[in-house]
């Protein structure tokens, strides 16, 4: 009779796959995905078509790349209050009647529903990349190979070379009663950087200022800027939860490492952006002054309403279903410090201590006369 071995599976120590059932990912979160994804290229190879026929200018067709957040937006208020809808058909209808333009019209139903898909959105990304982003962070600077993937989340992030990044954590416990408006004007701080680029567009595109500013051109300014907290807001769950590596001098946070690398990337771009404005541009100062001017002012205003949605019906929900998962992805803590100078800790808290019913441990009786 021969010997039969039977080999298990190749597979590396520092795994990237996740503990099963650790996925936050719903089947609604799915749908606006999916719903986002198609419209964005249907939208998108309908712009396209118009705009090589020559019937339409591009700047003309860009609000169309905003209907995703439209669709997303009805779906969500199908999902949650339905009834809302049917209070802004009622209201763009008296708008019409009273013979208010229909770009305004257009632009106030796409504020309103269309940030509701932002939220929607942003919701569904942050608990796609959660997870898969602690796991690579975790492991980042102890492989001896780094993918692809975790160069890219290691630059994101800004993740220090010379910390153990396995010993990351976050707060478990977390209770809004209110908006944390500084965290609103963090993001507001953050899409103004992402702004920039926006910025540099306009002041380098002739086609665009070659247009009044009385023209439909600040469509265009309003489509490209609602993208902007799909951008942002993502990476503010991190802020949200405090997610750190805890190191014995200073934590390393993670979302100070995303701000680190936006303002690296910032500064020259600010640069180039000057550089544009003085020696490049054959606009009028003014004009594309004005623009700037519109477009940060649009920036602040949807921000405003995005964040206030996200945190008024979303954030919580988010939350709690990863704090529910936390265990599943760390059981236990990875260390415990056992230095001199720290207090002491009690091997019944150590993972893995047997426990023992006392009761078993018996009792000695000595005679009283002796």
């Amino acid at each position: 009779m021969s010997l039969h071995i039977e080999k298990g599976r190749n597979s590396d120590f520092w795994a990237d796959q996740l503990p099963e059932g650790i996925a936050l990912v719903r089947g609604f979160d799915k749908l606006i995905m999916i719903v986002f994804v198609v419209s964005l290229l249907v939208s998108s190879a309908f712009v396209i078509y118009e705009e090589t026929i020559g019937k339409y200018l591009l700047h003309e067709l860009m609000p169309l790349l905003a209907i995703p957040f439209f669709v997303c937006g009805v779906i969500l208020y199908i999902k949650l209050k339905y009834w809302v809808l049917l209070i802004l058909a009622a209201a763009a209808a008296v708008l019409w009647f009273m013979h208010i333009p229909l770009t305004f019209i257009f632009l106030l139903l796409l504020l309103i529903i269309g940030a509701s898909g932002v939220v929607a959105l942003v919701d569904a990304l942050q608990r796609l990349i959660f997870y898969h982003v602690l796991r690579r962070i975790e492991y980042i600077n102890v492989k001896k190979k780094l993918t692809i993937k975790d160069r890219i989340v290691a630059f994101i992030f800004n993740v220090p070379e010379d910390i153990d990044t396995r010993n990351i954590t976050m707060d478990y416990e977390l209770s809004r009663t209110k908006i944390p408006w500084k965290e609103v004007g963090n993001s507001i701080s953050i899409g103004m950087m992402v702004g920039i680029f926006i910025w540099i567009y306009i002041s380098m595109n002739p086609t665009f200022m070659g247009h009044g500013i009385e023209t439909s051109t600040s469509l265009l300014m309003f489509t490209l800027i609602l993208y902007i907290p799909v951008l942002v807001m993502p990476w503010s769950i991190f802020r949200s939860l405090n997610v750190r590596i805890e190191t014995k001098y200073r934590d390393f946070k993670v979302y100070n490492g995303i701000m680190a690398t936006l303002q690296r990337m910032a500064v020259p771009v600010i640069a180039a952006l000057f550089f544009v404005l003085v020696a490049i541009n054959t606009s009028d100062i003014r004009a594309v002054a004005f623009y700037i001017l519109l477009s940060a002012t649009m920036i602040v205003a949807i921000l405003t309403l995005v964040s206030i949605l996200y945190y008024w019906v979303s954030e919580s929900v988010i939350i709690n279903d990863i704090i529910s998962k936390w265990k599943m992805f760390r059981p236990v803590p990875v260390f415990v410090s056992l230095d001199d100078d720290e207090k002491r800790r009690s091997l019944d808290d150590l993972p893995g201590t047997p426990r023992r019913d006392k009761t078993n441990f018996g009792m000695l009786t000595l005679p009283e006369d002796k």
